[in-house]
């Protein structure tokens, strides 16, 4: 998988079909996005193409909002190598950034970048300045530069949404085996062990204290 952190490092590639999005957690929504974008690359002899943002743009347009992420960035990395995704760009998320607007960063991004043939989104993508671009905008400027939309229904369990919100609130309330449900997989935390004070063992039950490598992952309660 080619990872780009600069835009001036992409070339044009042939029939790119593109999806964007934080996909804090890369749950199982996030893998039917995936999972259409690379169908659809190879229904049509094209190119899978990811866009992520770093730091998350909710930490950075809420000032005070001390977000806590389910997956750093090495960890989405990861992820999308294993399922097959070919190109990767990491946009560093500023405040600068966030000013663009949908059609500003359609233009730059999408069409003069990359050149996509087909975007896939989700089922309530929202992006650009105050998130006013959406589905229709999408498909709207789609006919202007000649690319296709996809939007990929929710993924459902018992009968609600799968989203990263309600991950983190599975892992504050410490229902830990909800969280790798909604996740698809089991949640985890990458650290080294830490000498605690002790407590759990004079209990009878010694417990290992873990020290995130990234101090904004999301630690169950």
């Amino acid at each position: 998988m080619k990872v780009y952190t600069d835009t001036s490092e992409i070339e044009k590639i042939k029939s790119a079909v593109v999806t964007v999005g934080s996909f804090d957690g890369l749950h199982n929504g996030h893998i039917k996005i995936f999972e259409k974008v690379l169908e659809l690359s190879n229904k049509n002899n094209g190119t899978s193409f990811v866009i992520t943002f770093e730091p998350h743009p909710r930490s950075v347009i809420s000032k005070d909002f001390n977000l806590k992420i389910l997956t750093s960035l090495e960890e989405k990395k990861e992820v999308l190598k294993r399922i097959g995704i070919e190109n990767l760009m990491v946009i560093n998320f500023t405040k600068e950034f966030s000013q663009l607007t949908s059609d500003q960063f359609i233009k730059q991004f999408i069409v003069e970048k990359i050149g996509s043939s087909h975007m896939v989104i989700g089922h309530d993508h929202k992006f650009g300045k105050d998130r006013l671009g959406d589905e229709k905008k999408l498909r709207d400027v789609g006919k202007i530069y000649n690319f296709d939309v996809t939007a990929v229904p929710p993924e459902m369990l018992n009968g609600e949404i799968i989203s990263s919100t309600k991950i983190r609130n599975a892992l504050f309330e410490g229902d830990i085996e909800k969280a790798g449900l909604l996740l698809g997989r089991n949640y985890t935390l990458a650290g080294v062990i830490v000498k605690g004070m002790q407590r759990g063992r004079l209990l009878g039950f010694p417990t290992a204290n873990i020290q995130p490598d990234d101090e904004k992952k999301a630690i169950p309660m």
